[in-house]
């Protein structure tokens, strides 16, 4: 019984993943069709960012959204040069909880050398773009204080960088450092009311950068 689970499971996970492989490549391909402006302000990410409507919640102002589901620092940083190519005002960047997933796990050092090179290239390729480091946001109980240590550590890299941290963590926890549950209903991905409290966060970063 053991052994046809596992298979079952087995089975299940690749069909998981070659679907996420192709969504990821269907959207990265329209994102590298669909060019960054001059002067375009972008949301960076995996799914979390994709799932928010950032032109609708931040109306009138010139945003597009990047983020891809199930995305990971390495694609980020893959994706980069279509990104900075055409000097966006600014760029919110909000990547690294896939990398802690079990089948995709990466150990804290090559998340944060893969975040560091992400800053390093936004410096040197694109030097006016104003750039903001999201803190990771909740997941459950047991990643809290990991999370909690790779924030210290983004924190610490937008500083080097002279680049802006949100830290969105404590806004988002529990007192046990979960996602609040009135924000989710998987203990990662938004409801309303977490985008709702995530745009009341970012609207005085946006306003600075509308004033301008």
């Amino acid at each position: 019984m053991l052994a046809v689970v596992l298979t079952l499971f087995i089975i299940t996970r690749v069909a998981v993943e070659r679907l996420e492989h192709n969504h990821y490549k269907q959207r990265a391909d329209l994102y590298r069709y669909s060019k960054i402006q001059k002067g375009d302000i972008v949301f960076l990410g995996d799914s979390i960012t994709d799932g928010g409507c950032w032109d609708e919640l931040f109306p009138g102002l010139n945003i597009k959204n990047r983020g891809i589901n199930a995305d990971d620092t390495v694609g980020a940083l893959a994706r980069l040069d279509d990104i900075l190519c055409c000097g966006p005002s600014a760029l919110f960047i909000l990547i690294g909880t896939n990398d802690l997933n079990w089948w995709n796990y990466r150990h804290d050092k090559e998340i944060l050398a893969n975040y560091h090179e992400i800053l390093r290239r936004c410096k040197e390729q694109s030097p006016d773009t104003k750039v903001f480091v999201e803190s990771l946001l909740p997941r459950t109980k047991r990643y809290a204080n990991h999370l909690r240590m790779l924030n210290i550590h983004l924190e610490k890299l937008a500083e080097e960088f002279d680049y802006t941290f949100i830290n969105l963590f404590p806004h988002f926890a529990d007192e046990n450092g979960a996602l609040k549950a009135e924000f989710n209903n998987d203990h990662l991905h938004l409801m309303a009311p977490g985008y709702a409290l995530w745009v009341k966060l970012l609207t005085p970063y946006l306003d600075s950068i509308r004033k301008k």
